[in-house]
């Protein structure tokens, strides 16, 4: 009776946590460079049935001696999903889109302390930082660093020109775009990415930058809204099947009393 309870309340949980996964896809489908997430499940540990050790209580058993069951399901991880987002056509000097794989690099200052952090959402803006000199930051105030790591910097007058290899006209400078050894290692924090693991590493040859673009989110909103609907069944059925169980315990309960 209480494994009845722990798979359907396993079971609950679970379609909770691809709720909210498919929830926060919905809700970023306009975000700029967003990767939408998949909730992939697993088994819960499984236990062994072996023979019983008195044979008398062997006698009519029916199920085979070592039998596994399990006990529900759950999240196992929200792995991305890193195809490529349709292009939208800005015109401004300022919006980039990455085509391939790699990343924005930019630097937050909270205090003291700077970190590198990482976007696909190439919507940037320019902000002065004294001397007639200008830097590009995102909606965050991150800046947008070269491919040494410094401050993109130019004078105010300049044409602001990037050609597809991320070298900016009439500079040194070029945009820094980064890889990971491992993508599925990066934490989500509102539009930029934190790198939990793994390591940096260079972009294929192939990727390019194209000024005046940015990239769409990849969250097909009609497959979201199918999966909701798969999800919210499921949810469903493991919801009746918890107050199924905790009918048949409350019969049980009352035979004993």
């Amino acid at each position: 009776m209480n494994t009845s309870l722990f798979i359907a309340s396993s079971g609950v949980r679970a379609y909770q946590g691809k709720l909210d996964t498919i929830a926060n896809n919905i809700s970023n489908v306009e975000s700029v460079g967003f990767k939408r997430r998949e909730a992939a499940f697993s088994e819960n540990l499984t236990v062994s049935i072996q023979n019983q050790i008195e044979q008398q209580r062997e006698i009519g058993r029916l199920s085979p001696p070592g039998i596994r069951t399990t006990f529900g399901s759950r999240i196992a991880g929200t792995p991305l999903d890193l195809t490529q987002g349709a292009p939208k056509q800005t015109d401004q000097p300022f919006d980039f889109m990455v085509e391939g794989n790699g990343y924005f690099q930019v630097q937050r200052t909270t205090g003291t302390t700077t970190e590198i952090l990482y976007t696909r959402g190439g919507a940037f803006h320019q902000t002065p930082v004294g001397g007639g000199r200008f830097q590009l930051v995102n909606a965050h105030g991150d800046v947008l660093l070269d491919q040494n790591r410094n401050p993109i910097e130019w004078s105010l007058g300049d044409e602001f020109v990037v050609a597809s290899d991320g070298t900016i006209g009439g500079t040194n400078q070029r945009i820094g775009l980064v890889d990971f050894s491992n993508s599925q290692l990066l934490k989500d924090d509102g539009g930029v990415y934190r790198l939990t693991g793994g390591t940096v590493t260079a972009v294929n040859t192939n990727v390019q930058i194209k000024q005046g673009f940015l990239e769409s989110s990849n969250v097909d909103l009609n497959q979201e809204m199918t999966d909701m609907i798969k999800a919210q069944r499921g949810y469903q059925a493991n919801a009746r099947a918890l107050s199924y169980a905790d009918q048949m315990m409350g019969i049980a309960n009352g035979i004993m009393r």
